[in-house]
């Protein structure tokens, strides 16, 4: 007979059981240090370390697929629809066309005379390196898949993430409260009076933070669950106050907390705003689903009034300052973020079918610049214009898509679901997708190599998830 695990599986259409628990374990530990490698060096963003990140998870890929049975690679369509869809696009943006074709889908002709063929890619090069960023976000995505299939690895593999976010935390606020400005050797010299752990920008700082704060509110809220299943088998109060439980229930509340005020002061605007809305969302779906009784209502308020409890006494005064200079950043005349976007939207209008090559942003936005003329403009501060400019209409439309229907069956599994650690995990996940939606419509996180690997380990965890409707054909079974 067909075992519940075994049914999960068959809706996703991966043979995860036959996976040997050495090789799982072996997938969870390069996956735990390849992030936290991104992480601590300046977010990915320095070659070398990106490299070696890289080498560790193509070599990990490589020994999986050499050494894992045959029956794991029978993925379900909605799998690998995505990733070869966005991998065709980017193949095609490489592959040297015919200028006949070149000026039939890209508008524009060789760019040398004399030359026949000629790339749909502004920069071959530029468009080959992010390639194979997004190539390691796959594997991280399927990586993740795997440690999924085994709640104990799981919940020790979001807990090391917590862990890398706690100690992020901690750096950002020893920045920030003594002004040691510094990533371990490397002076800063940017965002010198803010909180950015070991990035090189606030912003990305606030994006990686705000990804992990709703997986330590949901800790939070599985040891509630636990302690008030043991409360009801009739244990006493005192008792259960000297239960492990409650402290790791403590615990996770002050790690919220202390996530909860880096964030605040690493002053990234759009960052506060994004993880104040998707704590909202956290909370408003505690809220509708009554998870375990109102008291976890209560463990909301108590967060978010030791959260601003700690922000006072720090001293709000800059942060507030921040937000009086909005004005500068988003004015709808002169250089600002708004002009940026303005002038990428021709490029869109020009290029919608293919984009103008994976990465290439800065260089195609050249072709239309009416602003920061004597400036480099790297990024268009907006993933969904950018991700259009480079793939097209229709590659930022898969994208984004597929993330959406994975927050709706997050959002299913966490109304709906049934196992308290499932379900946590789920509302971890809808937090952390709903706070980089939100932050992407002014920054470009998902450009920066951490948090699009961090990004791929959420969307992993939510396709992992047992939907509903799932459960009750397993309960059949």
């Amino acid at each position: 007979m067909a075992t519940k695990d075994n049914a999960r599986v068959a809706e996703f259409g991966l043979e995860l059981s036959s996976i040997d628990a050495p090789i799982a374990i072996l997938v969870q530990t390069s996956l735990t240090v390849g992030l936290a490698l991104a992480v601590l060096a300046f977010g990915g963003t320095g070659t070398i370390s990106l490299g070696i990140v890289q080498l560790l998870f193509f070599g990990m890929a490589a020994f999986f697929i050499a050494r894992a049975p045959e029956s794991v690679f029978r993925s379900s369509a909605k799998l690998v629809a995505v990733p070869m869809v966005l991998t065709a696009i980017v193949l095609l943006q490489l592959c040297p066309l015919p200028e006949s074709w070149l000026h039939r889908f890209a508008g524009r002709e060789t760019p040398m005379a004399g030359m026949r063929t000629g790339y749909l890619s502004f920069e071959p090069y530029a468009t080959r390196t992010r390639f194979l960023i997004l190539l390691t976000c796959f594997a991280v995505f399927y990586f993740t898949q795997i440690v999924s299939r085994d709640r104990r690895r799981k919940q020790f593999f979001i807990a090391s993430l917590v862990a890398l976010g706690t100690f992020e935390a901690f750096y950002g606020l020893v920045q920030y409260l003594t002004g040691w400005q510094q990533i371990f050797t490397y002076v800063k010299k940017f965002d010198l009076e803010e909180a950015t752990g070991t990035y090189i920008n606030r912003n990305h700082y606030a994006g990686f933070l705000e990804m992990i704060l709703p997986f330590s509110l949901a800790l939070v809220f599985y040891e509630y669950a636990k302690l008030r299943g043991n409360r009801g088998r009739g244990m006493s109060f005192r008792k259960l106050i000297a239960k492990s439980g409650l402290q790791r229930l403590i615990l996770w509340l002050c790690v919220s907390v202390i996530l909860c005020a880096a964030l605040i002061f690493s002053r990234s605007r759009m960052g506060i705003l994004a993880a104040a809305s998707s704590v909202l969302v956290i909370f408003t779906l505690i809220a509708i689903s009554r998870f375990h009784g109102r008291t976890s209502s209560l463990l909301a308020a108590m967060f978010i009034v030791l959260s601003i409890g700690l922000a006072l006494w720090i001293g709000p005064g800059p942060i507030v300052s921040r937000f009086q200079s909005v004005e500068d950043e988003y004015s709808l005349s002169g250089p600002s973020r708004v002009s940026i976007w303005r002038d990428a939207l021709p490029l869109i209008q020009h290029h919608p079918w293919l984009g103008t090559g994976l990465g290439t942003f800065p260089i195609a936005y050249t072709s239309g610049q009416t602003t920061f003329l004597t400036q480099f403009v790297n990024h268009a501060h907006n993933d969904y214009l950018e991700v259009a400019t480079d793939l097209g209409i229709p590659g930022a439309f898969v994208l984004f898509a597929s993330v959406f229907l994975i927050l709706a069956r997050a959002v299913r599994a966490f109304l709906f679901g049934e196992g308290d650690f499932e379900r946590v995990v789920a509302l971890g996940c809808v937090g952390s997708i709903v706070a980089i939606l939100l932050h992407s419509f002014a920054d470009f996180n998902l450009y920066i190599p951490a948090n699009a690997l961090f990004f791929s380990v959420i969307l992993g965890l939510g396709i992992a998830l047992r939907s509903p409707h799932s459960i009750r054909r397993i309960d059949a079974i």
